[in-house]
């Protein structure tokens, strides 16, 4: 069959050729359509490259490409009932209506167990985006001026604390306890933070965090004033310290002993 051979304008009174007129510029340009394939096959014979047809049985039209029949635009199967259901790629041909992931317009549901909507340090600049989401443990460890507190790592006290990170904030939660102590004395360091705190702002306005641990069963008294847990700005470590009428005064290590506790409970902000 010879190829279509483009556009051409009929005139009135002009005598059409069954081959040249009516073949080439008629019908091998329009789209023909058929029960399948086969019936196809046996009424076209040898197509002609860029001859379309429709297929009933598949709803699609294919063009022939001089070699072989190819779906215009792809051929795309959809799967799935699910009212609202979101869209999602199965595979190059099929298109997946999600049953557990529905969007009606104004609230996006999630309802697979095990599953949830993951955010992971997405750094956004739009101040209403809540860009980053994390849940895990922190290992607390205890450093001081001289001497040494070792943290009981034994079952059932780990030495594992939990975070939980939303946006910049990040709340803390556990308890550790020291198993043994060497002369310790001195300022003392809470480690192994799970973020590093922000710098941005001055002093305790945005940059410092207070209040986050509590020590428990001391062998020293550390009145006047409360104890506190102090994060200064651009650190993954806080000071443990006495808050008091005249600012924050360095704890003095010595007031651990072997079986004393520091609880934390409380948040404090990083940069993103």
């Amino acid at each position: 069959m010879p190829a279509p051979a483009g556009f051409k304008t009929f005139v009135a009174g002009a005598v059409l050729s069954a081959t040249s007129d009516v073949q080439v510029y008629l019908m091998d340009q329009v789209c023909t359509v058929w029960n399948d394939a086969s019936a196809r096959t046996s009424g076209l014979g040898s197509p002609a490259e860029g001859q379309l047809s429709y297929l009933k049985d598949t709803d699609s039209v294919e063009v022939y490409d001089g070699a072989s029949w190819t779906a215009v635009g792809g051929s795309f199967t959809w799967t799935g009932s699910t009212a609202n259901g979101l869209a999602t790629y199965g595979t190059s041909t099929t298109v997946v209506a999600e049953s557990t992931a529905t969007y009606d317009g104004t609230t996006l549901t999630l309802t697979q167990s095990g599953g949830g909507l993951k955010m992971d340090g997405l750094d956004s600049a739009d101040p209403n985006c809540l860009d980053d989401y994390e849940e895990g443990t922190w290992e607390a460890g205890i450093t001081c001026q001289s001497g040494t507190i070792t943290v009981d790592t034994s079952a059932p006290e780990t030495g594992l604390c939990r975070y939980t990170k939303i946006g910049r904030e990040v709340f803390l939660g556990g308890a550790i306890t020291m198993s043994a102590i060497s002369s310790p004395s001195g300022w003392l360091r809470v480690t192994g933070l799970p973020f590093t705190s922000t710098t941005a702002g001055t002093f305790e306005q945005t940059d410092r965090s207070f209040g986050l641990a509590t020590a428990m069963d001391l062998s020293g008294n550390v009145d006047p004033g409360t104890t506190d847990f102090i994060i200064y700005g651009g650190n993954a470590f806080g000071y443990m310290a006495t808050m008091g009428t005249t600012g924050p005064n360095a704890w003095d290590a010595g007031f651990i002993d072997a079986g004393s506790s520091i609880a934390f409970r409380g948040h404090y902000t990083c940069d993103t």
